[in-house]
């Protein structure tokens, strides 16, 4: 899980043309009432922009502008929410983590993320809905299950679901935090669900590693993951580093050369002024530019 927003205060940073290595710097920032925990990658739809964060029910947050910001319908009514996560998670309440959206076969998939604080128990789910708008006739999200789920510390944990496209036409998922690493599965645009197998490409060995982001710059894959602790509040150690590589599956290598899989990463932000514990990188594309948020 990552938290990097002051109180009341979303931040929105422009990319370089190679990504963030050389640099990152906000570009706009807003005030409003609206608190944010993991934010998904930001889509539009309807005229709209829409992004997702933790929260009962998923929360749905949309602007008309990329500044001023309004709360949106919760994926999920209250206590409504498919039944697998409860056969799997007993003491589930319906806060759901980490939620990522990508569109792929006409549909909005969202991926989202159920587990409790320092547990291996975990899952991830999907949904999809034609919209994103709660107010389009063909806004409605079927709930199509589980993904991937995890059960002990040498699995990659499942939650903090990552969604990339490749320039093939490939869908991917990165995913996990501490136990067993980052890895990363390929997709199926139309179930939604994983196929072939999950590659591990950083952290392993319950270090501290979680919020993984692929985003391809001509030929090269820059996968960036956090290090460090989230939710201490002043003490968060939380950063963002990166590596890079030359195929989706790695190895990803820092600037210095080393594997992410062996404590490798170029720090990209980390706490500076009244910023603590910056993470979760996620980018869109608008008018052939690279703006991402975390």
């Amino acid at each position: 899980m990552r938290i990097i927003y002051k109180k009341k205060c979303r931040f929105i940073y422009l990319f370089g043309s190679l990504l963030m290595v050389f640099g990152m710097f906000p570009c706009m920032a807003q005030n409003d009432e609206i608190r944010t925990h993991d934010p998904s990658t930001v889509h539009f739809d309807q005229g709209k922009y829409f992004y997702f964060s933790t929260g009962n029910g998923i929360q749905a947050v949309y602007s008309s502008d990329l500044k001023n910001w309004k709360l949106g319908k919760p994926v999920f009514e209250k206590d409504k929410f498919p039944t697998w996560i409860s056969e799997l998670l007993k003491d589930f309440k319906g806060h759901f983590w980490a939620p990522d959206v990508i569109y792929m076969n006409g549909y909005f998939y969202l991926y989202y993320s159920c587990s409790s604080f320092g547990s291996p128990v975990s899952a991830i789910g999907v949904v999809r809905s034609k919209s994103l708008d709660s107010q389009a006739e063909n806004y409605g999200w079927e709930d199509l299950g589980m993904v991937v789920k995890s059960g002990k510390k040498t699995d990659f944990n499942a939650i903090d679901a990552g969604l990339f496209r490749d320039t093939d036409h490939k869908y991917y998922m990165t995913y996990g935090s501490f136990h067993g690493g980052i890895g990363v599965v390929e997709i199926d645009s139309v179930s939604g669900k994983t196929k072939g197998e999950i590659k591990k490409i950083a952290g392993g060995r319950e270090s501290d590693w979680e919020a993984a982001y692929i985003i391809k710059n001509q030929d090269d894959y820059f996968l960036f993951a956090n290090n460090g602790l989230c939710c201490k509040g002043l003490n968060s150690t939380y950063r963002i580093v990166v590596g890079k590589s030359t195929a989706i599956f790695g190895p990803y290598l820092d600037q210095e050369q080393r594997d992410l899989t062996k404590g490798g990463g170029t720090t990209v932000l980390a706490t500076h002024a009244n910023i603590i514990g910056p993470g979760h990188v996620a980018l869109m594309v608008k008018d052939g530019k690279n703006i991402g948020s975390s």
